[in-house]
């Protein structure tokens, strides 16, 4: 596996999230990736697996995720499998934001800021397993496409 790429697997244990940061920062610090695009993809990975940990598995059984990152030109690409219940975030309902707080629904915002601070995000199902595909801009103001 070449430097600008990394795997590694997750349990579904919320304890697991420390590692999961400790594995992105090394990874960004090696390739020069600014602190700034680090919190703008340590929040693209939490909301991703995070979700599949809280929300993914109808047992308490262990299950793993697996997490990858690879480094091409200016462009991360992230890809996360798990075996967890079918979901696809982008079917999502976007927040309301005209609505007053009280009023709004819960959840959804993480997606959103997902999906806002991403390139791209695609899901796939493929036998039992979701798969969620991310591209992440690095360098460039996600939001000036």
């Amino acid at each position: 596996m070449s430097p600008s790429e990394l795997s590694f697997t997750l349990r579904n244990d919320r304890s697991e999230v420390a590692r999961m940061y400790s594995l992105l920062e090394g990874f960004c610090q090696a390739h020069g990736i600014a602190d700034d695009e680090l919190f703008n993809v340590r929040l693209v990975l939490d909301e991703a697996v995070i979700n599949v940990i809280v929300h993914g598995y109808e047992d308490t059984n262990e299950h793993l995720i697996n997490v990858s990152l690879r480094l091409e030109d200016r462009l991360l690409f992230v890809h996360i499998d798990d075996d967890g219940v079918p979901y696809n975030p982008l079917d999502a309902p976007p927040p309301r934001f005209d609505l007053p707080i009280e009023q709004r629904r819960i959840g959804g915002l993480g997606v959103h800021i997902m999906k806002t601070l991403a390139r791209s995000v695609e899901y796939r199902r493929e036998g039992d397993r979701n798969h969620l595909d991310i591209e992440i801009a690095i360098g460039q103001d996600p939001l000036a496409e």
